[in-house]
């Protein structure tokens, strides 16, 4: 019998977790949406701080001890799940975390604990990609700019930040 085909409750939530030197986790996903991102997934009826906690666990083996929300914003990112045209994201500072990385098998394909440096590199991929691609990084052309980096071998052997993560970082003055 085919599995049933998860609902997407348009509701995620995404971790701001550094490490002492100030830089910022970054996990590679392996699957849909390819690219770099900040560890986050679906709230899925658990309420934002629930799902947070959640999904660092799950991504990244880490334990939340102290989280902040930092922006709330909706953006118009398809999902892979039936029904998701846009997500209410909920980004979180994670001011206190414990433990040590262990990849997520599922999802996570590598992780990076990122510098401005590279934070600015991985979105640069994206801006060529986009403008090679004549597609705008924005709220209002994300569902084509997901659409195409999944679409992308390319993309998806050398890729750079996750689209809806540029707008989030955009807004959070990150780049």
């Amino acid at each position: 019998m085919p599995q049933k085909k998860k609902k997407c409750d348009n509701t995620s939530v995404a971790a701001i977790v550094k490490d002492s030197q100030n830089r910022i986790l970054l996990i590679e996903r392996k699957k849909y949406n390819p690219g770099f991102a900040l560890p986050a997934g679906h709230e899925d009826g658990d309420g934002a701080e629930k799902a947070l906690i959640k999904e660092i666990k799950e991504e990244v083996g880490l334990v939340v001890n102290f989280a902040r929300p930092r922006l709330m914003m909706t953006l118009k990112n398809p999902c892979k799940r039936e029904g998701g045209s846009f997500h209410r994201w909920t980004v979180f500072d994670v001011l206190k975390w414990r433990g040590k990385i262990i990849k997520g098998d599922e999802e996570v394909r590598s992780y990076v604990w990122a510098d401005n440096e590279m934070i600015k590199e991985f979105a640069h991929r994206l801006e060529e990609f986009a403008e090679k691609n004549k597609i705008s990084i924005d709220n209002n052309h994300l569902s084509d700019l997901v659409k195409s980096t999944n679409e992308s071998e390319l993309w998806k052997q050398s890729p750079g930040l996750e689209p809806p993560m540029y707008v989030l970082f955009k807004e959070l003055k990150i780049i």
